[in-house]
């Protein structure tokens, strides 16, 4: 009975070797016998790119895809396709409509740029092994721009070595275009002030104040990389001083505020720094044509 038992025992743990190992396998790094996908999506930087309309994709692939294929279109055709044909059906799709990506074959990795996106933007990537499919996605949000009026940006009063903005980018005024993105109207920005590919975005507030020149409406400059640079310290930004101090209140109570008028001129009270420090603040302003 006990040589049974014994024997017993054995098969019991061999069944239980097999379960253990059969559970582990595609869990251990080498040994998945299904294609796997990852995907990365980073910020592009201008002037080579758009960081409004154009975005970086990281594509890594397990040992077992064989080829990937990525496509993207709008989340709403997106969503259109996989409730017409399902999810497996969309990932068929996504390889006989989208494009080979270069440089993936086993365990690999490539990058991919996208361009021009205007709306919101799903991205699928398909890795393929065999009969095999896998998909992972990323959404991204292009912005698209209506021109408002344009006009002309005015490098003011800031001081820096005890000259003026325009000392730090090397010119007094800039003509550009304030533009309003069509899926937000409270976002504005003055394209291109800083030269092609370096515009100026501004987010309006529900906060309003007057003055002699009439009523206006508070507006945030989040931190903009220019292409000016200052000495050894690297580019110059900009940005309003509640974000320089990480303290709103600069902005909306203690005086320091930006604002735009009903004709769409603007006072932009902003400050200019690098990474040693700030250069210097006070006013611009944008006059509208």
């Amino acid at each position: 009975m006990k040589k049974y038992i014994n024997a017993l025992g054995m098969i019991l743990l061999a069944i239980v070797a097999m379960t253990s190992c059969k559970e582990e396998e595609g869990t251990t790094p080498g040994t998945d016998g299904a294609p796997a996908i990852t995907l990365y999506q980073y910020a592009v930087e201008a002037p080579e790119y758009n960081p409004d309309n154009d975005v970086r994709i990281r594509i890594a692939a397990n040992n077992q895809v064989s080829e990937a294929y990525y496509l993207a279109e709008t989340t709403a055709d997106k969503n259109a396709h996989v409730e017409a044909n399902g999810e497996a059906g969309y990932m068929t799709y996504v390889v006989e409509n989208g494009t080979k990506i270069e440089g993936i074959s086993g365990e690999s990795n490539a990058d991919i740029t996208l361009t021009n996106l205007q709306g919101e933007y799903t991205i699928t990537v398909v890795g393929v092994n065999g009969s095999n499919m896998a998909s992972q996605e990323v959404t991204f949000t292009g912005l698209a721009w209506e021109d408002v009026v344009t006009g002309t940006y005015v490098f003011g009063t800031t001081s820096v070595d005890g000259g003026a903005a325009a000392t730090i980018v090397g010119q007094s005024s800039a003509k550009t275009t304030l533009q309003v993105c069509t899926t937000n109207p409270t976002l504005y920005r003055f394209k291109d002030v800083f030269g092609e590919g370096y515009s100026m975005k501004i987010n309006l507030i529900d906060q309003t104040g007057s003055d002699d020149d009439g009523e206006y409406q508070f507006f945030r400059v989040p931190s903009t990389l220019t292409p000016y640079t200052y000495g050894n310290y690297g580019n110059i930004t900009i940005s309003d001083i509640g974000y320089w101090q990480g303290d709103d209140t600069w902005v909306t109570a203690n005086g320091y505020e930006s604002g735009m008028y009903a004709n769409h001129n603007c006072f932009i009270f902003v400050a200019y720094t690098v990474s040693a420090g700030y250069l210097g603040y006070g006013y611009d302003k944008f006059i509208a044509d």
